[in-house]
């Protein structure tokens, strides 16, 4: 990334490199992605109309706090220890209308909007969107992903959903 960058290229590109990372399993370099104290969730719908918005209180279709979280999921999936993807569907990710919300400098809240192709042996294809919901973190590294909040647009799902695969 050139020091030229806007931040709104800055995040954008970071979205894409999430996203391709995902698609690639590339699951070390996707968590590299990540700050240590980092939140990940999906809230559960409520209603037809209402998203839950208290993980600690809520049921959640996933909320992982802290990367070691992230990375025992992760370990997970590619040892083929989550037998309900197993065989481990194959994704893409695509990702758009990426909004900055707010920025100080060294952090920015951004939204992004997100579909996702799974193939998966068993069910076939499945696709799933969405949006996305970010607290990004600037360190040495560059920007980090601190806060990742997945709004999936379905209330009830069909088959797994982890992870990878939104």
């Amino acid at each position: 990334m050139a020091m030229t960058d806007s931040p709104y290229d800055q995040v954008r590109d970071l979205l894409y490199l999430e996203a391709d990372l995902l698609d690639r399993q590339r699951w070390d370099d996707w968590l590299a992605l990540y700050t240590e104290d980092c939140v990940y969730w999906v809230p559960s719908w409520l209603s037809e109309d209402e998203l839950g918005d208290d993980p600690e209180m809520q049921v959640n279709m996933i909320y992982i706090v802290g990367k070691p979280g992230l990375a025992a999921r992760l370990h997970r999936i590619s040892s083929g220890r989550a037998y309900a993807e197993m065989p481990l569907s194959r994704t893409s990710h695509l990702v758009d209308t990426i909004r900055l919300l707010d920025h100080d400098g060294g952090t920015i809240s951004a939204s992004a909007k997100w579909l996702t192709l799974s193939a998966d042996a068993r069910l076939g294809k499945q696709i799933r969107g969405g949006w996305y919901e970010y607290e990004l973190r600037r360190g040495a590294e560059g920007l980090r992903i601190a806060r990742k909040k997945i709004i999936l647009l379905e209330d009830v799902i069909d088959g797994a959903v982890d992870i990878h695969q939104i």
